[in-house]
């Protein structure tokens, strides 16, 4: 499941605090507002439209799908395959805290499990750690990786330092 707030102002400058849940990557995205399910909306062909609810205006239904599309989870799958690509066959999201990937035949696994586990975290843009079920080609074997994303700090110095 996957949970994301939308902060709106109303034009008397009152502030809306949208809740967006999808609960599979094969359902369509819900808007609640406190509580309240207004509707749903789902991307098809690379197009948003409303499926349910009250109707949306095109403006607002634009911005909640704005929204929904920068995301960090949507992009690291292309991030993984981008990295990894002769290696990687397919990444699944399952839910923004939980990815499937799949890799290609012919790879060495073992020497890979440790290539992903160690470079991983640096692809993380949330703030909140991952997990990773890693899949060989045929799925007869695989490994698990908790990630936290990697954390940097201005030093007193100004050079960037890498806290764990």
């Amino acid at each position: 499941m996957i949970e994301l707030e939308f902060f709106s102002r109303k034009a008397n400058n009152e502030l809306l605090i949208y809740q967006m849940i999808q609960f599979s990557p094969e359902d369509p995205w819900r808007l609640l507002l406190e509580g309240e399910l207004l509707g749903s909306m789902e991307k098809s062909e690379g197009t948003w439209r409303q499926v349910s609810g009250t109707d949306f205006s095109p403006s607002f239904l634009s911005e909640l799908a704005a929204f929904i599309d920068q995301q960090n989870f949507n992009h690291l799958p292309l991030a993984l395959t981008s990295r990894w690509g002769n290696l990687i066959h397919k990444v699944i999201i399952k839910s923004d805290r939980e990815y499937l990937v799949v890799c290609k035949a012919d790879i060495s696994f073992r020497s890979f499990e440790g290539i992903f586990s160690k470079f991983v975290s640096g692809l993380l843009k949330d703030e909140w750690s991952v997990t990773f079920q890693v899949f060989n080609h045929d799925f007869s074997d695989d490994f698990t990786v908790q990630a936290k994303p990697t954390v940097r700090q201005k030093n007193k110095t100004g050079w960037d330092q890498q806290l764990s």
